[in-house]
């Protein structure tokens, strides 16, 4: 009983004086290490890791696909790991990551029980803002940030099941066993050498040996179901030739290598779980994989300075982990570093095969630690190359200058010494770009190619200075104001102002291949494609006429506002796609024409195009007023590739909730009404309209229509009449006097307006330069019937909390007049799917949801991925059913 009396008294002892964070603290401090990271995400869901009943730390999770684990007790440094290659889930498998956590962090707080002046450190960084931190410094990580598709040197994310254990012998229940957590590291690494000795590894019967459970390795291949020797041999000459012809492993290379590294460690397997001795590693990598070195080394001093060093130099290392509450080991792979002293690990066992960046503290003795030891300086096959350099630069310090190698992988450094001297630890062998650049007020640049061998390992940059790209614009009219941009792959680099003189400097242009554009006063252009050297820095433009403004339209009149959440900012767009742009070559996006859904003082207007993803023009909207058409000059125009998809509309911050006119429909699919806020999402098909939002289009091949509009009846507004030819529209003046810029074809023409009867003009040949007069229109006055069955209307929404983990309040604003049809509350998610509906009572203006949704009379709860996304991008109706 004394014995457990003091067991329990230190588990209490190691939570006294410890500050255990809330949920807010710990979201707010995940978003202030995004924010550090350069890294906007949205919030998914999180869980807490505890150990008996206290809270240790939480997993947060955010989309697209990233986690951060953050402490809950303030003696622990904040960010324990974190990963923006994968999610983390709860109770995924028994090394799933959360366990390695509790068992890291309980044995971390014990020791900062002892040592309490470590832990103040720790609550001081609590304290701290890391995007002050980390700004003015020169981070780095090995691998290079985003060099690798998990940010460790090792890419695959191999595991204990599936095809890798297809060698692996049954066991006594008849089940094929597992690979075991050591070999599959072993496996990994082995593979990310791509060497298996040379000539390649064999196994013979002096390799034999007990496996447990009544197994003999290779003597019971046949009862067991497992290669013997003989065909193993034959299975890894296969991948050695496949490793030497860079051919991709087929399943039978990976389960033969896996099944090597189990048999060279003398796995004990079994289909509960495999096992060997991650101490066994680097004996075997040398003896019997032929590897230069490796080496299992215990905790020791200089452990992780040597561990970092590993990573710096291209060489993952393999760690013995150790669970001594529940007295387990397990064997995962070290295989990155960054200076801010975040180790990579691939944690090797699951479908979810974590990879992420993890917090091992070097101030923290081994008694306190879960490593073990390690299989270090590990090296085997093409070995490689110790890289160095210098960098010289007349007008400023070398220390700060940038240096990147890119080819097969990347490699970035930075020059720290005044003597410009730099180097690369390791670099595999092969062509490389090798690139210097230095910003210092201005900007030092110097880009080649070359070769990395044993016998070519030095660099030698000498920069040149590039402050501008410079120019004199003619133009038919005056210069003054012309926009100049240099584009690269579809991508705005920086652009400049003309003066009176016709004289420009853009900065920070450096050496390569552009698309330089000038643009002036809507209508004069000119493109060109232009090489930037050291020796050229001059680049002149002559701007001609586009006098023709063809306006693109899928709308016709608008009828009503889509209207979302108040307060918000959304972009919303119409696409052009190859299809509408096969017969608009040479020709340029200029304007873009739209009906403004606010006023000046309820948000802001940004007119916008994008290049899919890219956005490649921007002018800010200066003065607009609600209902009023504007037509916006971009200072960047847009030369048009029909092989492009283009989104062409604004970006608005709207106070009201109104965001875009739209037409009475019916939508043109994938074309007329998109929206973004993080990607380009259509509008739900059960709001089936245009936006009513016009590309307009500069061009030297055109043919115009004219003529006049008469309402005939009503009190219709002419100027909100759509004329159209195909898809090229204009709106009358205030006498009806219309004009309509073409494309040279035959059309047939069309006059709409909202409670009228349409008028029609067909076939109608319009040629280049050729203007067509007297194409007159009569709009009889026809108003629609109002429907007995439903009407629908769009209504102001918003939601909070968002995202929510239990419920959400929906709020909205709806006529008192409106509230006698008995409307409906519908929730629409964004494929157009119905979530829910409710029946509204009088005077009612907000719902409580709780997340439930019914799909064939089932009630089924969102995931938490799902609310997040159905009320962020979600549209709804408001429904008023027939009396």
């Amino acid at each position: 009983m004394k014995k457990i009396s003091i067991l329990v008294l230190i588990l209490i002892n190691i939570f006294l004086g410890a500050k255990e964070k809330n949920i807010s603290e710990i979201l707010r401090m995940g978003e202030t290490f995004l924010q550090s990271k350069n890294k906007t995400l949205v919030l998914e869901s999180y869980f807490p890791i505890e150990f008996r009943g206290k809270t240790l730390a939480y997993i947060v999770n955010y989309q697209p696909e990233t986690f951060v684990a953050i402490s809950a007790d303030d003696r622990l440094y904040p960010i324990i790991a974190y990963s923006f290659n994968n999610n983390i889930k709860r109770n995924q498998n028994e090394y799933h990551l959360p366990n390695l956590l509790w068992e890291d962090l309980f044995l971390r707080l014990k020791f900062y029980e002892k040592f309490p002046e470590k832990a103040e450190q720790n609550k001081n960084f609590w304290q701290t803002n890391f995007s002050s931190r980390n700004s003015n410094r020169d981070f780095q990580q090995w691998p290079a940030e985003g060099s690798t598709s998990t940010d460790g040197w090792v890419e695959t994310r191999w595991h204990q099941s599936g095809i890798y254990d297809n060698f692996c012998p049954l066991d006594n229940s008849d089940e094929r066993s597992k690979v075991g957590c050591v070999a599959t590291a072993m496996a990994q690494i082995v593979n990310f050498h791509e060497f298996i000795g040379n000539p390649p590894v064999t196994f013979s019967n002096s390799d034999d040996y007990y496996a447990g459970g009544g197994i003999d390795i290779d003597d019971d291949h046949n009862s067991r179901d497992f290669p013997s020797f003989p065909e193993l041999n034959n299975y890894l000459l296969d991948l050695w030739n496949h490793y030497e012809h860079d051919y991709e492993l087929t399943d039978n290379d990976k389960a033969a290598l896996s099944f090597a590294c189990g048999v060279s460690v003398e796995m004990q397997y079994s289909s509960n779980g495999s096992s060997a001795s991650t101490s066994a590693v680097g004996y075997n990598l040398r003896n019997k994989f032929d590897f230069v070195s490796g080496f299992y080394y215990s905790m020791y001093t200089n452990f992780y300075t040597d561990l970092q060093q590993d990573m710096k130099q291209m060489q993952p290392a393999q760690l013995s982990v150790y669970n001594p509450e529940e007295q387990l080991g397990h064997s995962i792979i070290c295989d990155g570093y960054n200076t801010d002293n975040y180790f990579h690990l691939n944690m090797g066992w699951g479908i979810s095969n974590e990879t992420c960046w993890y917090l091992l503290p070097s101030d923290i003795p081994d008694g306190y630690s879960i490593i073990n030891g390690a299989v270090m300086n590990i090296e085997g096959g093409e070995i490689p190359v110790h890289v160095t350099g210098n960098v010289i630069i007349n007008g400023a310090s070398a220390p700060g200058t940038y240096i990147t190698l890119a080819g097969e992988r990347f490699y970035e450094t930075y020059v720290t010494l005044y003597s410009g001297d730099f180097e690369f630890p390791a670099v595999s062998p092969g062509n490389y770009t090798a690139t210097a650049i230095r910003e210092e007020g201005r900007v030092y640049f110097q880009s080649f190619d070359v070769h990395i061998d044993e016998n070519n390992d030095f660099l030698q940059f000498n920069l040149g200075h590039f402050e501008a790209v410079t120019g004199i614009v003619n133009a038919p009219i005056s210069p003054n104001g012309t926009n100049i941009s240099f584009y690269r792959n579809g991508e705005l680099i920086n652009s400049g102002i003309a003066d009176e003189n016709g004289e420009y400097a853009v900065a920070d242009i450096l050496p390569g291949e552009y698309l330089a554009v000038a643009s002036l006063n809507g209508n004069f252009f000119e493109s060109k494609a232009v090489t930037i050297s050291l020796e050229n820095q001059t680049v002149d433009f002559n701007l001609e006429e586009y006098p023709a403004n063809i306006a693109f339209a899928y709308s016709s009149s608008p009828t009503g506002t889509w209207n979302f959440v108040p307060n918000y900012t959304l972009t919303c767009a119409v696409r052009l796609s190859d299809e509408e742009l096969e017969n608009i070559t040479e020709d340029v996006f200029a304007k873009i024409r739209f009906k403004s859904p606010i006023n000046n003082d309820e948000g802001e207007i940004f007119a916008q195009i994008w290049n899919g993803d890219y956005l490649i023009s921007e002018t800010q909207v200066e003065n607009f007023s609600a209902g009023e058409w504007l037509e916006v000059e971009l200072d960047n125009f847009v030369p048009i590739n029909m092989y492009s998809d283009y989104y062409v509309g604004y970006q608005i911050q709207s106070s009201t909730g109104e965001f875009v006119f739209h037409d009475a429909g019916p939508r043109v699919s994938g074309k007329g009404a998109f929206y973004r806020n993080s990607g380009w999402t259509e509008l739900v098909s059960q709001n089936d309209y245009n936006f009513c939002i016009e590309p307009i289009i500069i061009s030297q091949d055109f043919g115009t229509i004219t003529g006049n509009v008469v309402l005939s009846g009503g009190n219709g507004d002419v100027t909100e009449t759509s004329v159209k030819a195909g898809n090229f529209i204009t709106h009358p003046l205030q006498n009806g006097d219309y004009f309509l810029d073409v494309k040279p074809a035959n059309y047939d023409l069309s006059a709409t307006l909202t409670d009228y009867d349409g008028d029609y003009l067909n076939d109608i040949s319009v040629t280049n330069g050729e203007t067509l007069e007297n194409q007159n229109f009569t709009l009889v006055y026809n108003p629609s019937a109002a429907e007995n069955e439903a009407v629908v209307s769009d209504f102001i929404f918003g939601n909070y909390p968002n995202p929510f983990p239990t419920f959400t309040t929906i709020f909205f604003s709806l006529p008192a007049e409106n509230f006698d049809k008995k409307p409906e509350i519908e929730i629409f998610n964004t494929k157009g799917q119905l979530v829910k509906k409710y029946f509204l009572s009088n005077n009612k203006f907000s719902i409580k949801w709780d997340g439930f949704y019914i799909i064939n009379g089932y009630s089924n709860p969102l995931q938490s991925s799902q609310k997040e996304k159905s009320l962020n991008y979600a549209s709804g109706n408001l429904r008023f059913p027939k009396k």
